[in-house]
């Protein structure tokens, strides 16, 4: 895609053909939208699940995220039901909005490709309590600056929650697979499904 750079991995847990953790990915102008899901458990039923919400997205993705979040929430209720996150990045205001359920996670690592410091401002955004497809008490999007330069990592729980970006400047990898998969291989867990997107904004 132009302007943009991406790094995805997806691992199941004990070399499963079936894998709960999915992601998926979008880009229409000026507005990008990235999205993991996670089927709750393990196999074919959670595999299911994941791609069912990813579905929804990806034919409810021009609309606001609590919409598309409250669709899904409906939509896969005969499945087991997905932890979900997903990042709205608009170019042209320079803003990235993130709504999550259930325990994706989120790292935003701001000046990747600055060559005055070692290392840019990473922060973390939260996510809110509940299952879609089982039902949640409130959606809390929220958007912060982002820019050309700027790094996006979303993930499942199958990696650990915080992952240590020092040294990971994006400059540093011509190849954005490769941090996903440096990732995948440092801080993915032996005990779960996992999956990885990343999304560099080139200049």
């Amino acid at each position: 895609m132009e302007g943009m750079a991406l790094g995805s991995v997806k691992r199941s847990l004990g070399g499963s053909k079936h894998c709960g953790d999915q992601y998926g990915y979008w880009q229409k102008g000026h507005l990008v939208l990235l999205c993991v899901a996670d089927g709750l458990g393990h196999g074919k039923h959670a595999e299911k699940a994941a791609k069912a919400a990813l579905a929804h997205v990806a034919s409810h993705r021009d609309k606001p995220l609590p919409e598309i979040f409250s669709g899904c929430n409906r939509e896969i209720r005969d499945t087991r039901g997905v932890a979900m996150g997903i990042a709205a990045i608009d170019k042209k205001a320079r803003t990235l909005t993130y709504s999550g359920i259930g325990n994706t996670r989120i790292a935003i690592l701001y000046g990747t490709d600055s060559k005055e410091t070692d290392d840019g401002k990473l922060m973390y955004l939260r996510n809110s309590f509940g299952i879609v497809g089982a039902g949640y008490k409130r959606l809390a999007p929220e958007t912060v600056s982002f820019s050309p330069g700027d790094l996006v990592a979303i993930y499942t729980d199958g990696v650990e929650e915080m992952i240590d970006f020092s040294g990971c400047k994006a400059r540093m990898y011509k190849d954005i697979q490769q941090l996903a998969e440096k990732i995948i291989e440092d801080w993915g867990r032996d005990t779960d499904d996992a999956a990885v997107l990343i999304y560099v904004w080139d200049r």
